[in-house]
């Protein structure tokens, strides 16, 4: 079994541990006085929403009220010029809606600000667009009225500071058998559960360096950050009560325009809708119970025919 190319690889130029990845990571923190950082807001009415970021899922809201926070969307920026941006729209099932209304709506707003100027960065930031979903010619009723489903894209152009590889250069997924495919992910999915289930730290944190890495520098993350996201990146090996669900009940999905694959749950449960089949639970001090997903976005880079993780 040594002798077996495992389903998932990497391709570090040192070696990578569960002891030394954060000080590895160190050495690709480059500091700038200007970090443009991109990020929206978002409103919406009687609907669910997720975003994707050049085809790559960033954030889902299947919960009643609004959210207030910004979603940042350098994560899945990989270097200067044209993004995208998508929205699709489910409809808001909690509330017995079965279709997207005829008041069905989102509202985005898209800003810029330097993420390096932590005192007065928010006060300087910069509105670049508003985009609002389109209605029918009466000007009011929702375009996607009695649908449920409904998706639409945008674009706007980011300047930032790095040149990551990402994705864009990777094999086209989509060009192959997808059976075979579906049988690759699995295997690396089910590789991937065994490494967590059975506390391969050092192989665990090897395979994921290069996302870390991605992440650190596209969101400009510093050394204190870096060294606070330890315990966090550890859960699921430190957590004594932590255990891992079965990996079942999940369908096959191509982003990244066809060059990343992932498996993600079939679940109408709206907290488990979408999410990734890798996830577990624990009990908190007061002795709740709550759940830990962990997402795997898989590709094969240029040259390579095993599967990396983004």
């Amino acid at each position: 079994m040594d002798n077996i190319t495992p389903p998932i690889t990497d391709s570090n130029k040192e070696k990578i541990t569960a002891h030394n990845y954060l000080e590895e990571q160190l050495k690709y923190i480059k500091t700038s006085s200007n970090e443009p950082l991109y990020y929206i807001y978002v409103n919406h009415e009687q609907c669910f929403f997720e975003i994707l970021v050049n085809d790559v899922p960033r954030f889902q809201y299947f919960e009643e009220g609004s959210i207030m926070t910004p979603i940042n969307l350098n994560n899945y920026i990989n270097r200067s010029g044209k993004q995208t941006i998508t929205y699709r729209l489910y409809p808001q099932t909690t509330k017995r809606l079965n279709h997207l209304t005829e008041y069905t709506s989102i509202k985005i707003e898209l800003y810029e600000r330097n993420n390096a100027d932590t005192v007065n960065g928010f006060e300087h930031q910069k509105l670049l667009l508003t985009h609002r979903s389109a209605t029918k010619t009466d000007g009011k009723t929702f375009i996607g009225d009695g649908k449920d489903y409904y998706e639409f894209s945008f674009d706007f152009d980011a300047k930032v500071l790095y040149q990551l590889e990402g994705w864009e250069n990777s094999k086209d997924l989509s060009k192959m058998d997808q059976k075979e495919l579906l049988s690759k992910t699995e295997e690396a999915y089910r590789y991937y559960w065994h490494l967590i289930k059975d506390k391969r730290m050092d192989d665990y944190f090897r395979l994921r360096f290069s996302g870390y890495v991605s992440e650190a520098i596209s969101t400009y993350m510093n050394k204190e950050m870096i060294i606070q996201s330890g315990p966090e990146d550890k859960f699921m090996f430190s957590e004594p009560t932590f255990r891992l669900e079965p990996l079942n009940n999940y369908k096959m999905h191509l982003y990244g325009n066809g060059k990343i694959v992932c498996l993600e749950q079939t679940s109408e449960d709206l907290r488990l809708k979408n999410k990734t089949p890798i996830w577990g639970k624990y009990k908190t001090a007061e002795d709740e119970t709550r759940v830990r997903f962990n997402k795997l976005y898989l590709h094969i880079p240029k040259g390579k025919d095993t599967f990396e993780i983004l």
